[in-house]
């Protein structure tokens, strides 16, 4: 995951104006700096251990769509060029498709539970959004796709009795 900017200029620019601030400032005025100073501080680490929290509680959720891809690729790739399908056979399909979707609700479920707790414009947050859509939107065409294929009836192989031969006549007299 990209890690912001801020995250590596934020306690530098706070120290930076801490130390700026102390030039020709009164004693009172002093230490509502150094409070603000430190308020300061405490805000960029928090928001640095925000960001790296964020990209943490992002890796599962990453996960599960990046699975669902390799699944929706693996579906596109034994689907292409099928025309017809067995009940069977569709209904394994049918069975892949519904599992793409299930862990992309599991995986937009986990994103809004991480954007409860963290900001729901960062970066990494809205490229995890994305990701989620184009899998739903990958998961949808391949429904489609599936739904548009002719499902032949098995038809069960009936075993054709074998007709009745006659007995061939013996080429040489038999003896008693």
């Amino acid at each position: 995951m990209k890690k912001s900017l801020f995250k590596f200029t934020a306690p530098a620019l706070a120290v930076g104006l801490a130390l700026s601030a102390h030039g020709g400032v009164s004693a009172a005025d002093n230490k509502a700096e150094k409070a603000e100073a430190k308020e300061n501080k405490a805000k960029v680490s928090q928001s640095f251990k925000k960001g790296s929290d964020v990209s943490h509680r992002l890796a599962p959720v990453e996960k599960k769509v990046f699975t669902a891809n390799d699944v929706l690729v693996e579906l596109g790739t034994e689907l292409e060029g099928k025309e017809t399908l067995t009940l069977e056979e569709f209904a394994y399909y049918q069975e892949q498709v519904d599992s793409v979707f299930g862990k992309l609700g599991a995986a937009t479920n986990q994103l809004e539970a991480v954007t409860k707790k963290f900001d729901d414009n960062s970066a990494e947050v809205i490229e995890m959004e994305v990701s989620i859509s184009s899998a739903y939107d990958a998961a949808q065409l391949t429904q489609e796709y599936l739904n548009s294929l002719e499902v032949a009836e098995e038809v069960p192989e009936v075993e054709e009795p074998e007709e009745p031969t006659e007995p061939e006549e013996p080429t040489e007299p038999v003896t008693p």
